[in-house]
C-alpha cells in the first residue's frame, strides 16, 4: 500500500513473481475500502510474463465482497473466467446475511485446476460423493 493507492498494483506484483510462484491473487472488494483490483491489467500483463518465461501463473480471484455486486453494477467489468488466467474464484455468501457464518463458495474453470488430492470422496447412500471443503471466516470466539 502506499499514500493514496490501497490496492494491488498489477506491474508491482507481476514483477515479483518467479518460477516458485503458484498464482496471483486479486480482491475484488477489498476489505479495507471496498475498491477492486485491476484483474484485466493484471491477466494481461501475466501473459506476457508467462510467454516470456515459459511458466504458467494462473489467478485466483477473491470475491469474497464483490463477487455478488460486480456483475450487476459493473457488468462491463471483466473480472472473471472471461480472463484465460483466472482459474478460480471464492465469493462469501455470509457478508450478505442471512446465511450460516463463515459460509462462501469456491469455484474452479475446470475440474483439472482442483486438485485430485484436494477434494474427498465419501459414500453417501450408497454413491461415491466428491467433496471439497474450506473455512473461510472464522468467529469472534
Amino acid at each position: 500500500l502506499s499514500e493514496g493507492y490501497y490496492v494491488m498494483d498489477p506491474k508491482k506484483a507481476v514483477d515479483l513473481v518467479d518460477e516458485n510462484t503458484i498464482c496471483v491473487a486479486a480482491i475484488l472488494g477489498s476489505t479495507l475500502n471496498g475498491e477492486f483490483e485491476d484483474v484485466k491489467t493484471l491477466n494481461d500483463l501475466l501473459v506476457e510474463k508467462n510467454k516470456e518465461t515459459g511458466w504458467d501463473t494462473p489467478i485466483h480471484v477473491d470475491a469474497a465482497s464483490g463477487g455478488f455486486i460486480a456483475p450487476f453494477i459493473y457488468p462491463e467489468l471483466v473480472w472473471d473466467f472471461r480472463l484465460p488466467l483466472v482459474k478460480s474464484i471464492n465469493v462469501s455468501g455470509h457478508k450478505y446475511g442471512l446465511v450460516y457464518a463463515g459460509i462462501g463458495w469456491a469455484v474452479w474453470r475446470s475440474k483439472e485446476d482442483l486438485p485430485e488430492e484436494l477434494i474427498f470422496h465419501i459414500n453417501y447412500l450408497g454413491a461415491d460423493q466428491p467433496t471439497f471443503t474450506l473455512n473461510f471466516s472464522k468467529g469472534n470466539t
